[in-house]
């Protein structure tokens, strides 16, 4: 049985000064967060993949590019 992980996305203010004009930063970049684990022992991992995949795409075209999240399997080690 395999364990499945997710992790989402932002934006980060890299400037030095962090700068902030009207809620617009003079440099950001995108960074994605840690793995986290969202289901412990699945057993049909890629149904379950497939579940989550499509439940974010239909919050992204509801919501917009914020509401991304990646999957993935991992072992349970």
């Amino acid at each position: 049985m395999s364990n499945i992980e997710v992790r989402c996305g932002g934006l980060y203010n890299n400037d030095p000064q962090r700068r902030c004009y009207n809620g617009c930063h003079y440099s950001t970049e995108f960074r994605w967060s840690e793995w986290e684990v969202l289901e412990y022992d699945v057993k049909d991992v890629a149904t379950r993949l497939e579940f989550w995949r499509d439940l974010n795409d239909y919050a992204v075209s509801f919501r917009g590019k914020g509401a991304r999240r990646e999957y993935r399997e991992a072992s349970c080690d």
